[in-house]
């Protein structure tokens, strides 16, 4: 038989509501582990929409659910009122109750309302559930394979647009050095530079274009060179014999120029990986302050003279666990980036200010530490990415101690399980 989830005659019906409410009803459920769900919903966040205070509702229905109610034929309803939430989340109850209905259109959780509105749970000895009135999150259960599926396909389309982004960064530095080895082509790889720039849909499709145009430029530039060299050897065959020595000469110059080029290119080319990732317009504000004060470098040594990879990763479990990546090395962590912006909701613009500021590995470092806080006391940082750039502010003026911030983290870690 299946179950039946009454909605309020009080609520506005919407067909999202409806839909978690039918979730609720089905009696093929899936058996899943407290733990589980509720690290895939908070990785899940972003994508069903769930952040600031609905994200703090979420987090404590989660908690107190009971992990049992979460296998075999049990439901996990949560019976707790919007009085005693609102004073959970020091929100008022209007905005719990906006909370709660956004996790139901969301399609994690569903109303099951008594016909008084009062949310309660009867159980018998055993523990199980006889009757319930609350909110209960068999959708979450029921769509636990989607959602992780969602998940993984957000994961790789994160990592497929970071991809992106250093092509389009290398790309945009090995063109320029195109334009620097070959002014004949200079004006026309700008011209199609900039093309592609206002032609390009996304970042996946902008990197596919510059990828395009190198390749191209390339064999053109090869191209050309081989026809240089077939029309040399002509005319070596058909003059006299007192013009080989000086066309010889004309080759061998040519030759060494063409050696220096490619050493030049070399240079660059080797010298790009040990310079911060930029884009197209940073690199363009590089080049006119060259020699910025105090340099980003210079900020990203001082913030991290004192934190190690380890002291990192021990202080930020929680953030590691929401992205799903570990911080065990600086590459990893700068890899984590993109994700641990768009979990605190940092815009795109504040998260390359900050990198331009103090350094990528500096700022990945302060994103981290800002989630890891959010997450333990969503109170404490309202608005983590304004905390972020605060701290990135600090940063610039020489005032930061990340290391202090880590070490508080680590004594509440251990603090909590004592």
């Amino acid at each position: 038989m299946s179950e039946i989830t009454p909605v309020a005659s009080f609520r506005r019906v919407t067909p999202a509501i409806v839909a978690s409410s039918r979730l609720a009803m089905a009696n093929d459920v899936p058996d899943t582990a407290k733990g589980d769900v509720a690290v895939l919903l908070k990785q899940a966040a972003p994508i069903l929409g769930i952040d600031g205070t609905t994200y703090h509702v979420m987090d404590i229905l989660l908690g107190l659910s009971r992990p049992e109610d979460w296998k075999g034929t049990g439901r996990p309803i949560v019976a707790v009122s919007n009085a005693k939430l609102a004073e959970y989340t020091m929100r008022s109850e209007r905005t719990v109750i906006r909370c709660i209905r956004r996790l139901v259109e969301a399609g994690i959780a569903a109303y099951r309302d008594s016909s008084t509105g009062r949310r309660f749970v009867y159980r018998d000895t055993g523990g199980r559930i006889i009757a319930g009135y609350g909110i209960d999150f068999t959708p979450a259960r029921v769509r636990f394979a989607e959602i992780k599926e969602k998940v993984e396909a957000y994961r790789a389309r994160l990592a497929a647009e970071t991809e992106a982004r250093r092509d389009v960064s290398r790309l945009a530095r090995a063109i320029e050095d195109l334009c620097d080895a070959f002014p004949e082509d200079a004006a026309d790889l700008r011209s199609r530079v900039q093309g592609a720039e206002l032609t390009a849909n996304g970042i996946l499709d902008r990197a596919e274009l510059y990828r395009s145009l190198y390749t191209e430029a390339l064999e053109r530039i090869d191209a050309r060179k081989g026809e240089n060299k077939m029309a040399a050897e002509g005319d070596i065959n058909v003059r006299a014999n007192t013009y080989t020595i000086s066309e010889s000469s004309s080759e061998c110059k040519d030759a060494r120029s063409g050696s220096n080029e490619r050493t030049y290119l070399l240079d660059r080319r080797t010298a790009a990986p040990m310079a911060v990732e930029a884009t197209p317009g940073e690199q363009a504000l590089g080049l006119q302050n060259r020699y910025p004060h105090p340099s980003s470098e210079n900020i990203q040594t001082q913030v991290l003279g004192s934190v190690s990879i380890g002291l990192l990763q021990s202080a930020c479990p929680e953030a590691q666990s929401m992205i799903g990546a570990r911080f065990d090395t600086w590459s990893a962590l700068g890899r984590s980036g993109e994700m641990l912006r768009r979990m605190i909701g940092l815009s795109e613009g504040g998260w390359m200010d900050g990198r331009r500021r103090v350094g990528a590995y500096a700022a990945a470092a302060i994103l981290a530490t800002v989630l890891e806080k959010s997450l333990r006391d969503p109170e404490q940082i309202s608005k983590p990415g304004g905390y972020f750039r605060a701290m990135v502010d600090r940063a610039a003026e020489g005032k930061l101690n990340l290391e202090r911030s880590l070490f508080g983290l680590i004594e509440g870690k251990y603090a909590a399980y004592a």
